[in-house]
């Protein structure tokens, strides 16, 4: 005897409603306001019924979880440059290298001693 067929849990309507549900919560939470809040913005978007742009607007007026970031944002690039140091030619770097690819080499020796595959 078959099994009677189970009716689908979620009808066209109710799928529908679900993925616009979704799309409101991610509109939300990935917003630039929401990224700068994520705790507020979380809050907005799982705990009330308002639309993405109102949520975003309160979370636009809203103080930044961070106050570095909110600083950061208010000042705008600065264009800070680092001056980078070439290491490639460092003796204790290449020494280092050099251990690390006998060690692999030496552990890959003993797995297949022992029947297992090589690591990369």
């Amino acid at each position: 005897m078959r099994e009677p067929r189970k009716p689908p849990a979620v009808t066209g309507e109710a799928n529908a409603a679900i993925a616009s549900e979704r799309l409101r919560i991610a509109a939300i939470l990935e917003s630039p306001e929401g990224k700068r809040n994520p705790g507020m913005a979380q809050k907005l978007a799982l705990g009330s019924a308002l639309d993405a742009e109102t949520a975003r607007s309160i979370l636009a007026e809203a103080p930044a979880a961070n106050p570095y970031i909110a600083a950061m944002d208010s000042q705008g690039p600065i264009g800070l440059t680092a001056v980078t140091v070439d290491i490639t030619n460092d003796p204790k770097t290449a020494r280092l290298k050099e251990i690390e690819g006998s060690m692999k080499a030496y552990n890959n020796r003993n797995r297949r001693a022992h029947g297992l595959p090589d690591k990369s």
